[in-house]
């Protein structure tokens, strides 16, 4: 008797892969919509129920090439990527997801407790892979991007990392399909499924608690500027103006004690020998507020961050993760941290905040919030936001972002859009927010005994994910490899015996 047929879900079906294009779709809307996230709640169901009575090696190819393309189709479509990248871009994720697709229909295939767990930790490496095989644009091509529109239901990612969302949806589903098919394990996998629920809900619950030490206001000016003869140019006076000084005195009035500005927004022949940097100071001075302005060193060919006080420059960075486009110099992806009104501020630039290296380190460093200048373009804009708030979420700093042809917002510790706006479709604007920093976390929190546990022997600033990095990766990897020895032993001692 074949495997199809032992099968209580049935034999195969002609039909079976368009179940696998349906989960690539399901896992795939979130990101373009991310209020729709909650869709991916049952985006594995359908591959679920079909791989579990599917014993040909072709048909499982079938499902995973149509998965793949309900998954990467559309997305490049919609972000309208240079073909040479789109075309990599595709043939990678395919692979993976065929292969995903392949070992999962072996760990699947006798409905169980730990095999649902084994699914989850598949999940876990698939997005790890997915992020870092080919890392174009870091976490931004994790599955579990959309998932920060919803910060308060991912705040144990600060314990395990963005990928950790993955396997709570695959555990979920695999026990959820368990549960309706099996009945001999049905209260096993309804208690196991429970027990889920409760422990990710308790470190949600119990992860943003805690009173704020202070605040700092602080805003974000960002415009639409594609260098079309009739746009206003911040490098020429009458833009400079425009974009750049009335806003900041405008914020000032509002009570901004920090300013920032996008990526890039000028071209300098030198750091020594910059009329706008010095102007930048001499209005800094002049209403007793900091700044932090991104431009082009033509020198050094580095595209940095300058912050700058009524002193004068109190530091800069050189971005250091540069998008396949740039040819820039890169940087040495050192944190470099200042001090403005008692508060430990840092700064990264753009594609810097698609990669967890660096937002790590900078949360060592008690950094308590991250100026992010960025310069996006229409199609990718929201995408890159969504990713950029998971940086907030996992290390607990306050993020400024200010962005030219894209979306500008100001971000809580907590992942809270506290303000944001979209220059790609309203133009030149600025958005200013009291932004919350933690100095001690537990104080005053019902869920103080919790989180002390959680956090037992680390700072008061520095997450677990901060402080350990992918580990949750690397144990999901373990796990999954014990597992699926203890299978192949367990289907060979049968053969013997048969």
């Amino acid at each position: 008797m074949t495997d199809t047929e032992k099968n209580p879900c049935g034999r195969e079906s002609s039909m079976d892969p368009i179940a696998g294009f349906l989960s690539g779709l399901l896992l795939m809307i979130p990101g373009v919509f991310p209020i729709l996230s909650p869709v991916q709640l049952i985006a594995f169901v359908p591959l679920l129920l079909v791989l579990r009575r599917t014993a040909s090696w072709r048909q499982r190819l079938r499902i995973g090439l149509l998965m793949g393309l309900g998954f990467v189709a559309p997305q490049v479509l919609l972000l309208r990527l240079p073909a040479p990248v789109a075309m990599i871009l595709v043939a990678y994720l395919l692979a993976l997801i065929i292969a995903f697709v392949c070992v999962c229909s072996f760990l699947v295939r006798q409905m169980g407790i730990w095999s649902s767990f084994a699914f989850g930790a598949l999940l876990v490496v698939l997005d790890w892979l997915t992020i870092t095989g080919l890392p174009m644009w870091g976490t931004a091509q994790s599955f579990a991007r959309s998932w920060s529109w919803y910060p308060q239901a991912v705040a144990f990612t600060s314990i395990t990392g963005i990928s950790g969302i993955m396997f709570v949806l695959g555990v979920m589903q695999s026990l959820g399909v368990t549960f309706a098919l099996q009945k001999r394990r049905r209260v096993a996998s309804l208690v196991c499924l429970i027990a889920v629920l409760v422990i990710v809900a308790g470190m949600d619950i119990a992860i943003p608690g805690g009173r704020p030490s202070g605040r700092l206001k602080v805003a974000a000016v960002g415009w639409e500027y594609l260098g079309a003869p009739d746009d206003v140019d911040p490098g020429r006076p009458d833009g400079f103006r425009t974009l750049c000084e009335e806003p900041l005195v405008e914020a000032t009035r509002r009570g901004a004690r920090l300013i920032v500005f996008p990526e890039t927004a000028f071209a300098v022949s030198d750091d020594s020998d910059s009329t706008v940097l010095a102007r930048f100071g001499d209005l800094c001075h002049e209403h007793h507020v900091c700044v932090a302005v991104g431009y082009y060193n033509a020198k050094s060919n580095e595209n940095r961050v300058a912050v700058i006080g009524p002193e004068g420059i109190l530091g800069r960075y050189t971005k250091t993760h540069l998008t396949p486009f740039e040819d820039y110099s890169k940087g040495t992806g050192e944190p470099q941290v200042v001090t403005i009104d008692g508060i430990r501020v840092g700064a990264m630039i753009c594609q810097d905040d698609n990669y967890t290296d660096l937002s790590r380190k900078y949360a060592l460093q008690h950094t308590e919030v991250l100026v992010i200048p960025t310069n996006d373009w229409g199609p990718i804009r929201k995408a890159h936001l969504q990713n950029t708030i998971h940086r907030a979420i996992e290390s607990r700093f306050a993020i400024v972002r200010a962005a030219s042809n894209g979306i500008s917002a100001i971000i809580s510790p907590e992942g809270e859009r506290l303000a944001t706006f979209d220059h790609w479709r309203h133009g030149a604007g600025m958005i200013v927010a009291d932004v919350p920093v933690y100095q001690v976390w537990r104080e005053g929190t019902w869920g103080e005994w919790i989180s002390g546990w959680l956090y037992a022997g680390l700072s008061a600033r520095q997450t677990p994910y901060s402080q350990f990095g992918n580990w949750f990766v690397a144990a999901c990897g373990v796990f999954l490899l014990g597992y699926s020895g203890s299978c192949c032993l367990t289907s060979r001692a049968g053969w013997r015996s048969a």
